[in-house]
């Protein structure tokens, strides 16, 4: 299996950022690597899958709240998207597979 780096989108946080680009930066800042099937896939050796694609991964990030966007009164929400970095990160990468896995079951 061939993996590629995974870079941070080139778009700023000043921005609204898609559910694949929050995934993106995730992926990103963990040094997670992307496999040929487009899944999320951590570590080089024990190649661990943390999600099916980035967009899973993204959409994952909103609703465990590891993202938020700010919202003005009367918006929709889709303002600048910041990273719970502190969230984030104080999780290990089998719990956030597990969570992803569950969110998609849910909603399955």
């Amino acid at each position: 299996m061939k993996l590629t780096d995974i870079d941070p989108p080139g778009r700023s946080f000043s921005r609204w950022l898609t559910e694949e680009e929050i995934g993106r930066v995730l992926a990103s800042d963990r040094g997670w690597r992307l496999a040929e099937d487009g899944s999320v896939v951590a570590g080089k050796l024990r190649k661990a899958r943390i999600a099916d694609s980035l967009g899973d991964l993204g959409r994952a990030a909103i609703a465990n709240r590891w993202t938020a966007r700010a919202a003005a009164p009367g918006s929709d929400g889709s303002g600048p998207t910041h990273i719970m970095w502190g969230v984030f990160n104080a999780r290990s990468d089998t719990e956030i597979a597990a969570e992803i896995a569950a969110g998609i079951a849910a909603r399955g």
